[in-house]
């Protein structure tokens, strides 16, 4: 019998731009929605699980698709949400003694980057410029740099 096999190519064709900001995931959202007049709001936190990990690693998310633009926008943490290794036991004061607390990167070859801002639709070059302009001009933000997505090994994690 012949064995198949399915070869899925994904669309990496949207605007990846990359935050540095020491803001809390909420505070980040919410200065970018009055600040492009956008409607983020919270999601279910995207669930990843590399070939090299036992539980999966979830990323803060949040989401807004303008449906009279057919623009989507999406800010996600680099940074997993804090997660305890197999096993361990949270005390009243924290883990448990020889436990630790296991964090991943959702582009781990971009850890210098906290949060990731995509955009998916038409959008021109001076247009995502503006929107660099404007999120570097958030109060807690130290820099905004737009990524070369199909340079990065792990753009897969951006697919959702």
């Amino acid at each position: 019998m012949a064995k198949h096999t399915l070869e899925i190519e994904f669309d990496y064709d949207f605007v990846l731009i990359g935050i540095v900001s020491h803001e809390k995931d909420y505070r980040l959202a919410w200065s970018i929605n009055n600040l492009m007049d956008l409607q983020l709001t919270k999601q279910d936190s995207l669930e990843i699980k590399g070939k090299k990990q036992s539980t999966p690693s979830f990323f803060s998310f949040f989401h807004f698709d303008n449906e009279n633009e057919f623009i989507d926008y999406a800010v996600i943490a680099n940074l997993s949400e804090a997660k305890s290794l197999a096993g361990a036991e949270n005390t009243l004061f924290g883990t448990g003694e020889g436990h630790e607390t296991d964090t991943e990167y959702l582009i781990p070859e971009q850890k210098q980057i906290s949060y990731f801002f995509v955009i998916r639709g038409e959008m021109d070059d001076d247009e995502v410029e503006d929107v660099i302009q404007k999120v570097k001009s958030i109060e807690g933000v130290q820099t905004a740099v737009r990524i070369d997505v199909k340079s990065l090994r792990s753009k897969q994690n951006l697919i959702f």
